[in-house]
């Protein structure tokens, strides 16, 4: 089930919103809820992957190796 909430926003962001929200043939709160939900989602994934990484971070380095300064494995 859906929730609503009031979130209090300066004028530039209400306007970037409702541009964008026109753009895309929405409503300014449906706009909002989307960006809401999706920082939501990136933020949850985000978190996963640094629990990933600490957990399997050294056993991924001694297989296959650290990355250099250019993108590559050591």
């Amino acid at each position: 089930m859906a929730k609503e909430i009031q979130v209090p926003v300066d004028d530039a962001a209400y306007d970037a919103l409702a541009e964008e929200a026109e753009r895309a043939g929405v409503t300014v709160q449906e706009l909002a809820g989307r960006v809401l939900t999706h920082d939501a989602a990136r933020r949850r994934f985000m978190s996963a992957a640094g629990h990933y990484i600490a957990a399997w971070g050294p056993a991924f380095d001694e297989a296959f190796g650290t990355a250099a300064a250019g993108g590559a494995a050591a």
